[in-house]
């Protein structure tokens, strides 16, 4: 039984009160962030809904990633269609159509987010975990390992990234778990340039020097004491290539390297197998391509605001 001071009860004090400060806080947090920082606020809720579809799109009025189509219901009537038959413009049934193969594009739609958030956040995950590593050993070892990583790094600098996402694809195979590690591998070593860069302002401070001096080891310096002071930059690097990572995978599909028809993305939705009937189904490059567009817009928004958040040389500007 919690003990508490005399007239607590009185004063309304105690652990409900306590924690309906703590949310009239974060309230207030939540609109002054929104006053002060409107392209942030739009994004994240932009985001929001894209992580609900994603999660929840069993139940958003689609049947599978895409069954919905038209061509098992004709199939179902007795009744036989060519490709120009699949195609229906939006309307009640079909709230965004049906493409050339009978497919519910909403379905499409409401789907194609799993791989987008999957291969943009997974990517650079696997991107930043990669470059945080190398960076730090960079920055504290220098000398001949700071010498070879960093050719090696300027050497995959050299060769465009699409070409880099071509070759995997290709030599490999084109699934989802092939496109993210090819993803975070061509983001990784300009990552891993920007981040040593700061390591190394931080390894010149005079607090990692009085740490060197008391005996401190080059591991404990790294985790103790210089990660912290990366882990900001680090975040606001991955808010900024998040979206980067997902036109990346777009830009496979619209090629056609990405992921293979029939899978459910928003980049083979407007890729080779779809462009022949743009000119006489309007809809069809529509919906995917305002779902990427502002999936790639709120994720920008988004990583402007944390930087501006983020930054300790804004703080007190008046901008966060």
């Amino acid at each position: 039984m919690t003990a508490t001071a005399p007239g607590q009860e009185d004063l309304g004090l105690g652990p409900h009160a306590e924690q309906g400060s703590r949310l009239a806080r974060g309230g207030r947090a939540a609109v002054r962030f929104a006053r002060l920082q409107p392209g942030g606020a739009f994004g994240l809720a932009v985001v929001l809904l894209v992580v609900v579809a994603a999660v929840f799109a069993p139940y958003l009025n689609t049947i599978g990633d895409g069954e919905r189509d038209v061509r098992r219901i004709a199939l179902a009537e007795g009744r036989e269609l060519d490709s120009t038959g699949y195609l229906q413009p939006p309307n009640a049934d079909w709230w965004f159509g049906t493409n050339s193969a009978g497919q519910d594009v909403w379905s499409r739609v409401i789907y194609g987010a799993r791989p987008a958030l999957i291969i943009g956040v997974g990517s650079v995950a696997i991107a930043m975990v990669i470059a945080i590593a190398l960076s730090l050993a960079m920055g504290l070892l220098k000398g001949f390992v700071d010498g070879v990583l960093l050719r090696l790094l300027e050497t995959g600098i050299a060769v465009p990234g699409i070409l880099w996402l071509i070759l995997f694809t290709t030599a490999i195979e084109r699934s989802l778990p092939v496109i993210v590690a090819a993803i975070a591998l061509s983001f990784a070593p300009i990552t891993t340039l920007v981040l040593r860069g700061n390591v190394l302002q931080e390894a010149s401070t005079a607090y990692v020097e009085a740490a060197r001096v008391v005996g401190a080891s080059n591991l404990r310096i790294m985790l103790r004491h210089i990660l912290p002071n990366l882990l900001p930059l680090a975040i606001v690097n991955a808010s900024i290539i998040v979206p980067a990572a997902i036109m990346a995978e777009a830009g496979l599909s619209f090629l056609g390297f990405g992921l293979p028809p029939p899978s459910p993305s928003w980049g083979v939705d407007i890729g080779p197998a779809a462009r022949a009937y743009f000119y006489t189904a309007w809809w069809l490059p529509i919906f995917p391509g305002l779902a990427l567009s502002l999936t790639v817009l709120a994720f920008n928004f988004l990583g402007d605001s944390l930087r501006d958040v983020l930054d300790p040389r804004l703080r007190g500007s008046g901008l966060i």
